[in-house]
């Protein structure tokens, strides 16, 4: 019976390790593909020289870059849908835009912040269409510290 004991704690432990690792993956894999995603349609509008929009579409949140005007549904040249329903963004509302300027090679300053129950993470564009990532929380792998 104690052997049974200690193994039933060990396996309530170990369970709650591995969801606290699984959230932390969650959040670091949805902020790097999302900086991927930035970084995708700034190079694109600088190559071919097009002005982009980003807009975010909520419920479940999406972000669509679009070239005019903002449409009704999450649709636009480039979409991105985070892989992973426990992540949210803040410091983006849907009447606010991030816009992405090719001619200058240039876009709008802006902060994105990603949440879950692991901790948040940031991302940084730059006037010059820099974007970093950086996390509040020093348990996410391959983030600096912001």
């Amino acid at each position: 019976m104690v052997i049974i004991a200690i193994c039933a704690i060990l396996a309530v432990f170990t369970t709650t390790q591995w969801q606290a690792v699984k959230r932390r993956n969650e959040l670091v894999t949805t902020t790097e593909q999302l900086a991927y995603f930035l970084n995708e349609a700034q190079v694109d509008a600088y190559l071919y020289n097009r002005t982009y929009h980003l807009y975010l579409y909520s419920s479940p949140w999406c972000l669509a870059i679009i070239e005019g005007e903002r449409s009704p549904t999450c649709q636009g040249r480039f979409r991105f849908t985070p892989p992973h329903k426990s992540v949210t963004i803040s410091g983006l509302t849907e009447k606010k835009v991030i816009s992405f300027w090719g001619k200058n090679n240039q876009s709008q300053t802006a902060s994105l912040q990603l949440k879950n129950s692991a901790g948040t993470s940031k991302i940084l564009i730059s006037l010059r269409g820099r974007i970093r990532i950086c996390s509040f929380n020093s348990a996410l792998t391959g983030m600096q510290p912001c």
